[in-house]
């Protein structure tokens, strides 16, 4: 089921972004349209590549004073994301990759997906809970004692 609805979802944001399309290109007339669509294109690209460099350069900085670089990677995962919506030609894509641009919204976004993470994902961190399980059978009482093998060969 889940997957009938990305499909059903998927056509139905090519039919949102083709008919978008259309209604501009009439309005604006074709060429205008297409320049505008190279020119987001462009901005795109731009975004990439200079965030790219910025969260290398932040990384480097943060893991150069021994902090893990979590909130460099996460904001850049939505520049990114915004980045390659950009170059996607059509007006939907690029009013998402507006709001993944904004801070204000960046910052929802990113709350958002820390919440949806934490939910799908348990994190366990070590010394903070002993966990316990009790069995239902006989528990089996032994010593035992390690012998030297003189020859250690496999037996």
């Amino acid at each position: 089921m889940p997957f009938l609805l990305f499909i059903f979802g998927f056509f139905l944001y090519i039919y949102l972004e083709i008919s978008l399309l259309v209604s501009v290109g009439s309005n604006i007339g074709v060429l205008p349209m297409i320049l505008l669509m190279v020119a987001i294109s462009v901005v795109g690209l731009w975004v990439l590549k200079a965030r790219g460099i910025f969260t290398a350069w932040q990384i480097k900085k943060q893991l150069g004073e021994g902090k893990i670089p979590t909130q460099a990677v996460s904001s850049s995962i939505l520049f990114l994301i915004a980045g390659i919506l950009l170059i996607i030609p059509g007006f939907i894509s690029d009013f998402l990759a507006v709001l993944a641009l904004l801070p204000f919204s960046r910052k929802f976004i990113e709350k958002l997906a820390s919440r949806f993470i934490a939910n799908k994902f348990k994190i366990f961190s070590f010394g903070s809970t002993a966990y316990t399980s009790q069995s239902q059978g006989t528990t089996f009482d032994a010593e035992f004692e390690r012998k030297a093998d003189d020859d250690k060969r496999i037996k």
